[in-house]
């Protein structure tokens, strides 16, 4: 009987809890929703001075790469340069094949004809001296004589970067860019598809934008001369961090621009939580990091313009407190709390 009239007494408090609850104490219940679930709100870490124009995520100029060249300057003749390794051979003459290397002189020491100052001379040059000096030594009547280059230290083919074998190419000859970039053991993962060629006597690099699509492959694949440097840059990041359901670093490349609500849908949208008129993008400028707030609700809603973002930009998407405390299920602990109030001494 006591048991039953205390069962009786405890149920009518927890009914007059939940009535207090619904009767209007939603003041008292955030008070203890914020004592007992205390949420940090999220803010970007760098503060910077006001935004100029110049620090605007949506800059007019996008930075987008032409397509390939088409035609490109010609080629010139092989030269010979102290530290190349050559090959001299006589048409006919079984006995007189040799390789050696021009010397930091220009001299390379050939049988019969001793040293011979070479350095300077195009191929066809050198392979006409030194028949002139076989003929004058009366060591072979009308010889043919034949000069290759076995390596060069100038001409060269340079491709470095993201290629999962920078080297310098020996070229000797035209070569296509997509043979080049083979030679390199091809693009890494992470490497962009926006090559730039530094090459003599052009004051900006050319720059060719690779794709899938095989119609576009003969623009592409571009002569390259000895002489020319092939860059391939790595992919551009922009880092999504705060509440977004997928944080981490998305790529992005001149030749495609990425927005900010591409970006956000990179990361797999914004969560509940999210506070997103408060959004930041915390960009680097050499040494200055610059923090540009953004509304990303009025973005997503069509009333701002989608801005565009940048390489190593820093998209920060804070967290509002009251949301994060409901999402996690901070507002049924409170209740829970308030319905054993009444229950306390």
């Amino acid at each position: 009987m006591f048991a039953r009239k205390w069962t009786t007494k405890v149920e009518r408090r927890f009914r007059q809890g939940v009535a207090r609850v619904l009767d209007g104490s939603f003041f008292s219940m955030l008070f203890v929703l914020a004592m007992v679930c205390p949420v940090a709100v999220g803010y970007a870490q760098f503060q910077g001075p006001a935004p100029t124009r110049a620090d605007s995520p949506n800059p007019e100029n996008k930075g987008l790469v032409g397509r390939a060249p088409t035609e490109v300057l010609p080629g010139n003749p092989i030269v010979l340069h102290p530290g190349d390794g050559i090959g001299v051979s006589v048409y006919g003459v079984p006995d007189y094949k040799v390789t050696a290397r021009i010397a930091g002189d220009g001299n390379v020491d050939l049988p019969l004809i001793g040293s011979t100052h070479v350095a300077g001379l195009t191929v066809e040059q050198a392979q006409k001296l030194v028949a002139q000096k076989l003929i004058d030594g009366r060591m072979i009547l009308s010889p043919d004589v034949l000069i290759s280059v076995t390596d060069s230290m100038v001409d060269i083919i340079g491709v470095m970067g993201e290629v999962n074998d920078p080297k310098a190419i020996p070229a000797f000859a035209p070569m296509s860019l997509f043979d080049a970039l083979s030679a390199a053991g091809g693009l890494k993962p992470d490497a962009s598809h926006s090559i730039s060629i530094l090459r003599k006597g052009v004051d900006q690099p050319l720059l060719v934008v690779l794709n899938s699509n095989p119609a576009n492959a003969i623009n592409q694949n571009v002569p390259l001369y000895p002489g020319d440097r092939v860059i391939v840059p790595r992919t551009g990041v922009v880092y999504m961090v705060g509440a977004v359901l997928h944080s981490g670093a998305y790529p992005i490349t001149p030749d495609t621009p990425l927005t900010l609500i591409q970006a956000v849908t990179l990361a797999g949208g914004i969560g509940y939580q999210a506070a997103a008129s408060d959004t930041r993008v915390i960009r680097t400028t050499g040494t200055t990091r610059r923090e540009i707030r953004v509304n990303l609700s009025k973005v997503m809603a069509g009333k701002q313009a989608d801005p565009i973002l940048q390489n190593d930009d820093i998209v920060m998407v804070p967290t509002n407190a009251m949301k994060a405390a409901i999402k996690g299920g901070g507002i049924g602990i409170a209740i829970g709390l308030l319905y054993l109030i009444p229950l306390l001494p």
